[in-house]
């Protein structure tokens, strides 16, 4: 609240004559508007002059600087109206519900408030204050090859929001679809027929760090066979599994208008 609401100069003054809306909203650095709104609202009555313009009196300024007071402790104009003119008591009654009210929200932005600084570390550092021992090789190269894009802005949100539960659900859903895919290669299903265009469309999907399109699997899929570690995981699952994988990815991209020599990561 400004100084000037209390200035004795400008509060003598209205002894003598009231002051006009402009002055009021002036000495309260309050809108012309919010005045005439709260009026509206019933919180302030001013007097009314000879010509029918607003006059403030010194009862009118006081019953606005409580106003402000109470609006600054974050009380909604509803619960104002009824402080404004009810007896201490009840005024102390209300102030502790709004007090609790306003611890929930304190608690609550403070929940928000280490989100954001989780979400920023992810973002800038592939790791987040509370889990800087869990950071392994392999997601800090991801940092430095992918942390232009849009996409590693998405896993940022992804790991930063995402509960404990929730991610080894996704985890497990992916090490599924491994296991249907090294079983397909197994079975001598071939790159490009609907069961291997339909797993390539699954192994897409479980990739929920992101949103992955076609031309961005193939991708993928070029650097499972050319990254070594990559290569050796999915072997290990299922000898060649990275190669035939990649292969499926092409066919299934190929089928579906994308073209393989101009592929990118979008």
């Amino acid at each position: 609240m400004s100084d000037t609401a209390t200035d004795k100069t400008s509060w003598a003054q209205t002894e003598a004559i009231g002051l006009t809306i402009g002055e009021v909203s002036k000495m309260f650095h309050v809108s012309v508007r919010m005045l005439r709104h709260w009026e509206d609202l019933g919180l302030l009555s001013p007097e009314r002059d000879a010509s029918g313009y607003r006059s403030y009196t010194p009862g009118d300024l006081n019953r606005l600087r409580r106003l402000l007071v109470y609006k600054e402790l974050g009380v909604p104009a509803t619960r104002i109206g009824r402080l404004l003119d009810a007896p201490a008591p009840q005024v102390v009654k209300e102030l502790k519900a709004g007090r609790n009210d306003l611890e929930k929200r304190l608690h609550h932005l403070q929940k928000i408030l280490d989100e954001t600084d989780r979400l920023i570390d992810m973002a800038e550092k592939g790791t987040t204050m509370t889990n800087t021992d869990s950071i392994d090789q392999r997601q800090s190269e991801a940092k430095d090859r992918w942390g232009d894009t849009k996409q590693w802005m998405e896993f940022a949100e992804q790991q930063t929001t995402t509960d404990g539960k929730t991610k080894m659900r996704q985890e497990q859903h992916m090490r599924e679809v491994e296991a249907k895919l090294a079983d397909a290669k197994r079975r001598g299903v071939k790159p490009g027929s609907n069961e291997a265009n339909e797993l390539a469309e699954q192994h897409r999907a479980s990739l929920y760090y992101y949103e992955v399109t076609r031309s961005m699997q193939v991708c993928l899929g070029r650097m499972y066979v050319a990254d070594p570690r990559f290569k050796k995981h999915y072997d290990d699952i299922e000898p060649g599994l990275a190669q035939w994988l990649c292969e499926v990815i092409e066919a299934n991209a190929d089928a579906q208008g994308i073209d393989l020599g101009n592929v990118a990561w979008e």
